[in-house]
């Protein structure tokens, strides 16, 4: 239903970084560039792009695939902050200020990468005012998707933030070309991203699927109702 997927469109645009323009953009002159020193990569799922605390060597540009960025404390707690999809770039903050990885970036499903070498990502900033121009508003709004994404997952109750996370998710899965309403995630990972534990993620998503909102098998989530989602979503108060 067009009016449904432009409705779920508008309330996931603020939480999605959508950088795929960045590469998109380039001159042949300057993809040519990247194709000289690096060439796709097929990974599994479950392999390390790069790990907290590391220095960074290359940029990602995810060509095919999802990738969750997680950060994890001392004692072990691991938090999702947020998950890649087509043709999105990683990892080039870190890269671009001289500082270390924050997060790891782990693959959630079999991937296609291109692992854009240091110096040749610093060189296309240098080379190109057309994407340092558009990196800089990359860079600007990476920091006002971060802040609506800590504001509405440190503020609203685990319901809401699991609605959340299933719209944009369904929207990004829809985006890359998977089935229309599928969403392909372990729930323990689903409750990384929500930042919740995952039993009480188990139970809210148990109450979905006894209204026929969603159903649940093995690491595949199909939503049945995303109307009904929305409206949920519209009706949690903070």
């Amino acid at each position: 239903m067009p009016k449904s997927e432009s409705s779920v469109s508008k309330i996931t645009r603020p939480f999605l970084f959508r950088n795929t323009t960045l590469i998109t953009e380039l001159s042949e002159k300057d993809l040519q560039l990247i194709h000289d020193h690096a060439k796709p990569k097929s990974l599994k799922r479950g392999e390390i792009l790069f790990k907290q605390d590391t220095t960074p060597r290359s940029v990602v540009w995810l060509l095919h695939g999802k990738a969750k960025i997680l950060q994890e404390t001392p004692g072990g707690q691991k938090q999702t902050a947020y998950i890649y999809s087509d043709g999105d770039l990683i990892g080039y903050r870190q890269l671009i200020a001289g500082e270390v990885h924050p997060v790891s970036a782990v693959l959630l499903e079999d991937s296609t990468v291109i692992l854009i070498p240091g110096p040749i990502f610093k060189t296309l900033l240098d080379q190109s005012p057309p994407f340092a121009r558009n990196m800089i508003t990359a860079l600007s709004r990476d920091f006002t998707v971060w802040m609506n994404r800590t504001t509405v997952f440190t503020k609203y109750p685990v319901r809401h933030r699991l609605i959340l996370a299933l719209l944009i998710l369904l929207d990004q899965y829809e985006h890359s070309g998977s089935p229309k309403g599928v969403i392909t995630i372990t729930r323990t990972e689903l409750a990384q991203y929500v930042g919740a534990s995952l039993e009480t993620v188990v139970r809210e998503l148990n109450k979905l699927k006894r209204k026929n909102i969603v159903e649940v098998s093995g690491r595949r989530i199909l939503i049945n109702d995303t109307s009904e989602l929305m409206r949920m979503l519209e009706g949690e108060e903070v």
